[in-house]
């Protein structure tokens, strides 16, 4: 029963996205990149359930 309750927990703690619109600056590697917001606040997103190799 805790495991049951333990792997819910997780996936509901997954579920907060926001949205975000900008241009994006620059590309570090497969699934993180840089956003420059509206107000020129740069923002470092990591996207979540990508499978793309390292930068090395």
């Amino acid at each position: 029963m805790n495991k049951i309750l333990l792997v819910a927990l997780v996936f509901l703690l997954n579920l907060n996205a926001d949205t975000l619109f900008g241009k994006v600056v620059k590309i570090i590697d497969g699934d993180t990149i840089h956003i420059l917001d509206s107000s020129k606040r740069r923002h470092k997103i990591r996207l979540f359930g990508i499978d793309a190799p390292e930068k090395k």
